[in-house]
């Protein structure tokens, strides 16, 4: 069966400072015709470090959720940004820490429905302490907890983060 959908007329609504959103006329293999909305993003990496059985996790107040949330560093790619490069720069203005020896992990959707954001997860190693570089509108808590009691934060519900979550995954599979 043909899954693929078509896409016959996309029209812009919003330009944002960081996402566009468009609403897209499209095809289904059906034959019916639907509308999609979609919001494009740059697309973002994130860095998970794990040093010394302690993993380095923030903590940021996420305006959308209302609340604080553990998470580890990440944030969005230049225009025409290599993701790797993005990571280096992100874990240094994050965390204060400085690396240039990062494993790639994978990339994760982080929500499929409505967005085509891709984020980039790398596993940093052989890290520096330098200093962070936060926006001024941009406020950090950096932490570290052991192994278990980042699994103990998940099973728990501390942690909801999807790329934070599934760094961890990635790691258990490809590294630990």
């Amino acid at each position: 069966m043909d899954l693929e959908e078509k896409t016959l007329n996309s029209i812009q609504l919003y330009n944002g400072i960081i996402v566009k959103l468009y609403l897209d006329d499209v095809l289904c293999p059906n034959g019916i015709k639907a509308k999609r909305e979609i919001i494009r993003h740059p697309g973002g990496a994130a860095i998970l470090c794990i040093n010394d059985n302690k993993i380095l996790l923030i903590k940021q107040f996420r305006y959308p959720y209302k609340e604080i949330i553990y998470e580890i560093p990440a944030g969005k790619l230049e225009k025409n940004e290599d993701p790797k490069n993005a990571a280096i720069r992100e874990f240094e203005e994050e965390t204060g820490r400085k690396s240039n020896d990062l494993k790639f992990l994978g990339k994760v959707y982080p929500t499929v429905g409505y967005t085509d954001e891709i984020i980039y997860i790398y596993l940093a190693k052989n890290y520096k302490v330098t200093e962070t570089h936060l926006d001024k509108d941009e406020f950090i808590e950096t932490i570290e907890v052991t192994i278990d009691e980042f699994k103990e934060m998940v099973k728990d519900g501390r942690i909801k983060d999807a790329k934070t979550i599934c760094a961890f995954t990635y790691y258990l599979l490809n590294v630990a």
